[in-house]
């Protein structure tokens, strides 16, 4: 059995890949290899040549790496540039996300501006905020708040729920100055949305099916397809719909 020992990092420095128990950082730090560790934890800036394996991972920065990222809890305030795969069983993030892979993970939070240029699935995937999503997010309960403009290829799940992002009057006057000038006026395209129950505000689609369908202020649909339930807000607009015999 290889020895794990802890690595500690203040200021500026490196390591080599490796086994380890703790990765401690607070500065700035390069990794030249595949991490595998315990405890991951960095309060600045890192970078990993290869990929990064941890039980639990938290930045308060900035995290690069090159290869996937394997955790078991990942808690992101910052930035997070992934190259590959990202995979943990519960996901926090709040920032900006840059995965060039898919996501994967039971619970998933992403707050922010992000973009996944593959697929994303999950038990219960929460996100707010500029989104991205190249591929199918598929998951058992999903809710996407959104700001600006946000493009999804195709949802899938038991659960959907899509809605503007909420903003009392005090973000609204400050984010005026920092924000896109549509930030609190958000909007969602997708190819299609399929699931048992979906509610949807805001959103231009190709085709929704599900068992029961309410489609709130400002849809723009081409097909509905439903088997219990549809109902369309009046400032939405559909143009087939069709409930189907089970």
């Amino acid at each position: 059995m290889e020895r794990r020992y802890d690595v500690k990092i203040v200021g500026s420095g490196g390591s080599g890949g490796g086994l380890f128990k703790n990765v401690k950082i607070n500065g700035e730090a390069q990794f030249s290899g595949d991490v595998d560790c315990l405890a991951f934890r960095c309060n600045g800036t890192s970078k990993v040549y290869g990929s990064l394996k941890g039980t639990s991972c938290t930045v308060n920065g900035t995290l690069d790496i090159t290869d996937d990222f394997d955790t078991g809890e990942a808690k992101i305030n910052g930035k997070m540039e992934i190259e590959g795969n990202l995979k943990a069983r519960s996901i926090r993030s709040f920032g900006e996300t840059n995965v060039r892979g898919n996501v994967a993970g039971e619970e998933v939070g992403l707050q922010g501006t992000f973009h996944i240029k593959g697929h994303c699935e999950a038990e219960k995937l929460r996100i707010q905020g500029i989104f991205r999503i190249g591929g199918l997010v598929n998951a058992g309960e999903v809710d996407m708040a959104v700001n600006s403009r946000c493009e999804v290829k195709e949802i899938g799940g038991e659960s959907i729920r899509i809605h503007r992002a909420e903003g009392n009057m005090l973000k609204k006057l400050i984010g005026a100055f920092f924000l896109p000038s549509d930030y609190y006026e958000g909007t969602l395209a997708a190819g299609s949305i399929e699931g048992d129950h979906i509610y949807a505000e805001h959103t231009t689609a190709d085709v929704i099916r599900g068992a029961t369908i309410v489609l709130g202020p400002g849809c723009r649909i081409g097909r509905v397809e439903y088997t219990e339930r549809f109902e369309c807000h009046p400032s939405s607009a559909v143009q087939e719909q069709d409930q189907l015999q089970i």
